[in-house]
């Protein structure tokens, strides 16, 4: 008699549980069909955390949605911790936590810094990846960061502006640093001003229509640790060399790979998917009316796009169609 499969619906996993490593509790949780397609969702930040909403963009008939939470981010614990939270580590934890949920392979998705833990951990461990789907990317450069600044500084001048004029002026030759030290600095007095114009300033730029000022200035006090792995991420573990991610190309060639990317992205500019794609010219690059959330609609279909292909074809990539000449049988086969 065949088993009974129980489908978990939207927001409702069927399976939950927690994987502990170097002292940090990492929740996860699985949506969808236990035996289906095997994904994982990597979230954003660093230090953004999961949300069941992740899986809702998937066939729950035919995909197995994994998603988990990153050491000090969302649910984990010690939340906002810092010690122990580097890129290699997290790296290390995505596959203790292939291992510990029993799969061999499985696809991978992951968004903004979510793309940079997923080329991260797909050139350290190849052999564990199916595919990559990848939107938003961002490779853990200096020259992201400074793009990030220079397109927001052409499209939202005044948001630019504003950020900058936070600042002492003797501090504003290096926004990176003054905010990183200012966040980090234990009083109150001086990290939370701070990390709520470090919102605002996010709040800005995330989506593709800059919203209305008054919407600009909610924050929440509870993401300070959030903020505070963001910015120890960015400043203090650039990868080395800073373009370690495209010299390493060379491990994942194979690997089928979709990128997504925003053309109006300020968090996460074109350029840089674009240089993933110079490097990579394996993978197909899909530019998308859209900013940085993978919400916009536009960006929200292609990306279904890709999951319906990898559930048909197991590869998120666009088959591409053959040419007359090979239509007519007269191509040359080698």
């Amino acid at each position: 008699m065949a088993d009974i499969v129980t489908f978990s619906s939207k927001n409702h996993p069927f399976n939950k549980g927690t994987l502990q490593v170097d002292g940090y509790t990492l929740p996860y949780e699985e949506f969808g069909n236990p035996h289906g397609i095997p994904i994982v969702c990597l979230h954003g930040g660093p230090g953004g955390g999961s949300s069941p909403e992740m899986a809702n963009n998937f066939d729950l008939n035919a995909f197995r949605v994994i998603i988990y939470d990153q050491r000090g981010a969302g649910k984990s614990t010690p939340k906002g911790g810092l010690e122990n939270n580097t890129p290699d580590l997290l790296v290390g934890d995505l596959e203790k936590l292939k291992n510990h949920l029993g799969i061999d392979q499985w696809h991978v998705k992951g968004s903004s810094w979510g793309s940079t833990l997923a080329l991260l951990y797909a050139e350290k461990y190849p052999a564990s990846v199916k595919s990559l789907t990848l939107q938003g990317i961002y490779l853990l450069r200096q020259k992201d960061q400074d793009l990030s600044y220079q397109a927001t500084d052409i499209i939202q001048p005044e948001t630019m502006k504003r950020f900058r004029e936070f600042l002492p002026e003797n501090e504003r030759g290096n926004i990176e640093e003054a905010y990183y030290q200012r966040l980090m600095n234990p009083d109150p007095a001086v990290h939370m001003p701070a990390a709520r114009e470090i919102s605002r300033f996010g709040n800005a730029i995330y989506p593709l229509h800059r919203p209305a000022e008054k919407d600009l200035d909610h924050f929440d006090p509870a993401t300070l640790g959030s903020l505070r792995i963001e910015w120890s991420i960015i400043h203090d573990h650039k990868l080395t060399p800073e373009d370690r991610i495209l010299k390493n190309i060379d491990k994942i060639r194979h690997i089928p790979t979709m990128i997504v990317q925003g053309r109006y992205d300020l968090t996460c500019p074109p350029q840089i998917a674009f240089d993933l794609k110079q490097a990579f010219p394996e993978a197909q690059l899909q530019m998308a009316l859209g900013g940085h959330a993978a919400g916009d609609p536009e960006m929200k279909q292609a990306l279904i796009d890709a999951y319906n292909r990898i559930k048909d074809n197991g590869s998120p990539m666009v088959k591409k169609k053959p040419s007359l000449w090979q239509r007519s049988g007269m191509g040359l086969k080698i």
